[in-house]
């Protein structure tokens, strides 16, 4: 297997390309990344999860079809994590922005709050 050049190693961190906050890839013209292959800019306990990656996405996409048309990238992705911890007969909701945490008491509607969005969120794939 070929070695990576330098300019391949210098794109990026810990394995992740290294992008800047409208998920530009940073050395590169018109290139961008969502999701997991991607080292961001935020706070540490950012997370790797498909609500990221879906915001990162749109970002992504809206400033790659303005660097088509001669824009400069202005849309960026906010660094949050929303999930429902599912023990199959209840749940809890943690959220975390970079102004708040939240962890809710244990409660069966989350469970059902939880399977209602992965049908909800799932259907257009299936």
């Amino acid at each position: 297997t070929p070695r990576p050049s330098r300019r391949q190693r210098q794109m990026c961190i810990r394995d992740r390309i290294k992008a800047d906050q409208y998920c530009r890839v940073e050395g590169w013209d018109k290139v961008y990344v969502a999701g997991d292959s991607g080292s961001f800019p935020g706070p540490e306990w950012m997370p790797k999860q498909a609500h990221m990656a879906d915001l990162q996405a749109e970002a992504a996409v809206a400033n790659l079809m303005g660097d088509f048309q001669g824009q400069r990238p202005s849309h960026t992705f906010k660094s949050e994590l929303i999930c429902i911890v599912d023990s199959r007969n209840s749940g809890l909701l943690v959220t975390r922005t970079p102004n708040r945490n939240i962890v809710t008491p244990s409660f069966i509607g989350f469970h059902w709050a939880k399977r209602a969005f992965e049908w909800w969120y799932l259907r257009r794939y299936r």
